[in-house]
Order: structure tokens, then sequence, then C-alpha cells
């Protein structure tokens, strides 16, 4: 059943005709859901990668049809109770890597997916995810890269529910 505040939102096409900056006020008017409700398998696609705002209209739409298609290997991301990978491959041969924790943060206001655990490689271990329920069905996500000079939002891509 959709709450008031999921009727203010934007359709989810929305998010096929984003700006980043709209992306960014959109992820944090969102609420946040307890960690349990985001468990199984879901399907992963990209929607807003920082420093492609600056391209043409049509080529950022040819960019991420292609990111959209099964040229990109990425799938998606599978979930248990507190433990996490993404899942890679072509067809139906998929494989996860680049583990993380699923911990809701400590100000409650998104889950996140901590990528410094013991099973991937230095280059992946400032990676942090934040998600949010966006719609029924849909989480709204984003890649964040801890620095020493901060946290740097790299991506967003949605999550939908593999049935």
């Amino acid at each position: 059943m959709a709450t008031v505040k999921q009727h203010l939102l934007p359709p989810a096409s929305f998010l096929d005709t984003h700006r980043q900056d709209e992306l960014d006020n959109l992820f944090d008017s969102l609420d946040c859901k307890p960690a349990d409700e985001l468990e199984g398998v879901y399907q992963g696609r990209l929607i807003g990668i920082t420093g492609l705002s600056i391209l043409p209209g049509i080529v950022k739409r040819v960019l991420y049809s292609v990111l959209g298609s099964w040229l990109n290997p990425w799938r998606g991301k599978e979930f248990t109770s507190s433990v996490g990978a993404n899942q890679w491959g072509l067809g139906s041969c998929t494989m996860g890597w680049g583990n993380y924790q699923k911990i809701e943060s400590d100000e409650a206001t998104h889950i996140a997916l901590d990528y410094d655990v013991p099973e991937n490689p230095g280059f992946l271990r400032p990676i942090i995810g934040e998600v949010k329920s966006f719609q029924d069905g849909v989480w709204l996500a984003r890649m964040r890269y801890r620095t020493r000079s901060g946290v740097k939002t790299l991506l967003y891509f949605t999550l939908r529910e593999v049935k």
C-alpha cells in the first residue's frame, strides 16, 4: 500500500531523465526502511554516473541504454540478513563478487552497504553503498567512495526485487 509521501514522489520514469542534483535531493527526501526488508536477489540498473551530466543528452541516453543492456556484466545485488554481494555475469551464468556488510546507518537515515570486509581487495574497501526505498519494490541506491578529503558520490542505481 502506498503512503501519502509515496504519492508525492515523482514517477519511476523520472529516474530515466534525471540530473545529478535532482537525484541527490530525491535520495535525501526518501525514508529509510529497516535493513531486514532488503533481502533476496535484486536486479540493478545504473541511472546516474557522476560526471556524465556534462555530456549532450543524446550521448547520455545512448550510454545509459548500453549500460542497461546485456553488454553490462553487472546484474545487481544479492542480500542475506547481514551480508551481500554484487552479481556479475552474462546470460544465465552469474557469480558474486564485491562483498559487503548490510547495516542500518547510525542515524537510521539509510541502509549502508560497507565494502570494508576481508574478502574484498583493497581498492573496493573504501566503497560504501547507501540504499533507501523509492517506491513499492524499487530501491534507490548510491555508491560512495571514502577518501581522506571526505566521501564522494560516484553513481546512482536502482534495485528491483527478482521474484
